[in-house]
């Protein structure tokens, strides 16, 4: 399972952000460095586009991020593609750090962005790189959180049809280790 190497995050209403980078445990293979512009040097510094960034442990990162959600009631969490890829990445961390539970305290729901875009935009690619291309044509946008902020209206008519809550993360967990 790969590595959680970047965890990111925005309160709407304040516009609060949260950004810390994690020390990976395993290598990042090339494909993932074009995607997501992250990779790690012969002498274990994290680079992001070619310049060095801080990083943490990754328990020091969820647990920064818990304590900057829990400023935030009733978060919900979104992310693109997730139950396929971010949830069990993120579960597992949760899971292997034992901060599952603040987790589960913090977060109301969590939201898969790929059914919401397949829906609105129908017959295009989905691939977070291409929609960041198509949505923000901004440098300074480069993810998919960015465009769901702009599409957030849309966005909150769907979060009953696609929330997961948070205990049933480990039921996915366990389907999906199965799987």
């Amino acid at each position: 399972m790969p590595d959680i190497t970047q965890i990111a995050a925005v309160h709407l209403k304040t516009g609060f952000k949260f950004s810390t980078y994690v020390k990976t445990t395993v290598p990042i293979s090339s494909e993932a460095q074009k995607v997501i512009g992250i990779s790690v040097d012969d002498h274990g510094i994290m680079r992001v586009n070619g310049g060095s960034v801080d990083s943490v442990s990754i328990k020091t990162s969820l647990h920064d991020c818990m304590m900057w959600l829990a400023k935030f009631p009733r978060a919900i969490f979104v992310a693109h593609n997730e139950r396929r890829f971010e949830f069990p990445v993120l579960v597992s961390a949760l899971l292997n750090t034992h901060c599952f539970e603040t987790l589960c305290n913090c977060v109301s729901s969590f939201v898969d962005s790929l059914p919401v875009f397949k829906q609105s935009y129908p017959g295009q690619s989905y691939k977070q790189e291409d929609l960041v291309n198509v949505f923000s044509r901004q440098p300074a946008m480069p993810t998919v959180l960015l465009m769901m902020l702009k599409h957030w209206e849309f966005c909150l008519k769907h979060v009953r049809l696609l929330t997961i809550w948070p205990t049933s993360l480990l039921l996915l967990q366990s389907i999906i280790q199965f799987v």
